[in-house]
């Protein structure tokens, strides 16, 4: 049977198949490419893996990290706007491009999150086009940069170049963040039915690790119905265990502990913690990383809903492996959220 995408699954995925794929696909290739010696070059990174599209997406992250570093340029002495100077800068980015030199460990995590992006695009472009082509901390784009951003997307590209196409036909040089995701909002699902195949990376994500399409969507479980004296139920339907995700969880929760702690609204989760509640949570969700969970707080005070709030516990908790929702840790912090909003 051929591999389809469903549609009904969409913003399905399941996040702890595609990161376990994307470890040990990344670990195979790299116990192979550093054979030969300590170091690959750039040259190696166009061939390196299969479907091709991996290999873009590492390119194209070595070079938009590459950009923004460039752009950091300044110095009270210097002008490194003048045309010269940007020249130079031009040839010395010509010259060091073709000069990359990657040992294991630096290209390990460069890899791992090329193979997670590309799996987005092929089986949830939806997704991808939310989450993967704006860049962070952008506030705008020139039109030349998404043509150059179109170099390094091959698979699902349409949407995108509809995008540049829209951007010529009004004459725009440049887009701003609130314009993108507007028109990515209002033109990703009249592309449903018209995104690749995904048969062909399949065969090609599977010549390096075998992928189990239908492990890489979460099922909840189907009720079965009672019989007819419904004295007793099917023995499937009992012990049917239905598969919940962190965004639904939180989703449920949201009224009910607003309404249990309607009086004890925070107004900073950080400064409401006690000493046990952060080194819970640090060492029981964050696997010990305290710098982690105070980046995540930081984001989450920044939020203007409970539902932006939401969708960054979930992000951060898909690159985790699922966190019990029954634990008081989780509970916890839920319920510091929900009182925050």
């Amino acid at each position: 049977m051929k591999a389809k995408r469903d549609n009904d699954m969409e913003g399905k995925i399941n996040r702890d198949y595609l990161k376990s794929y994307s470890v040990s696909y990344t670990n195979n290739i790299l116990d192979t490419a550093f054979k030969e010696g300590p170091h690959l070059a750039g040259r190696d990174l166009t061939t390196l893996c299969t479907p091709e599209q991996v290999n873009y997406n590492l390119l194209k992250n070595i070079f938009l990290q590459w950009e923004a570093e460039l752009s950091k340029l300044e110095s009270p002495y210097f002008d490194y706007k003048a045309p010269a100077v940007q020249t130079a800068l031009k040839t010395f980015m010509d010259v060091l491009s073709r000069h990359i030199k990657l040992d294991q460990g630096s290209l390990r995590p460069l890899l791992q999150q090329a193979v997670e992006e590309t799996m987005h695009q092929v089986f949830q472009p939806e997704y991808y086009y939310q989450h993967f082509i704006w860049p962070d901390g952008s506030k705008s784009l020139k039109t030349k940069e998404l043509i150059n951003l179109k170099r390094f997307v091959r698979v699902n590209r349409g949407l995108l170049l509809e995008l540049i196409d829209e951007q010529a036909k009004e004459n725009k040089d440049s887009i701003t963040e609130e314009e993108f995701y507007k028109f990515i909002e209002q033109n990703v699902l009249q592309w449903q039915n018209q995104w690749d195949s995904v048969d062909v990376n399949v065969e090609a994500f599977s010549k390096v690790i075998a992928m189990q399409v239908s492990n890489l969507w979460k099922k909840e479980a189907v009720p079965v119905a009672p019989k007819e004296n419904g004295s007793t139920k099917n023995v499937n339907e009992r012990y049917a265990k239905k598969v919940v995700s962190l965004n639904d969880k939180l989703q449920k929760d949201q009224n009910t502990l607003a309404d249990q702690h309607l009086n004890k609204k925070v107004q900073n989760i950080k400064e409401s913690l006690t000493i046990n509640q952060k080194f819970m949570f640090v060492n029981e969700l964050f696997a010990g990383d305290s710098q982690e969970f105070g980046t995540v707080l930081e984001k989450i005070e920044k939020c203007g809903t409970y539902i932006e709030a939401v969708k960054i516990i979930d992000d951060n908790s898909s690159g985790r492996s699922q966190w019990d929702m029954e634990s008081t840790a989780v509970k916890e912090l839920l319920d510091l959220v929900s009182r925050r909003f």
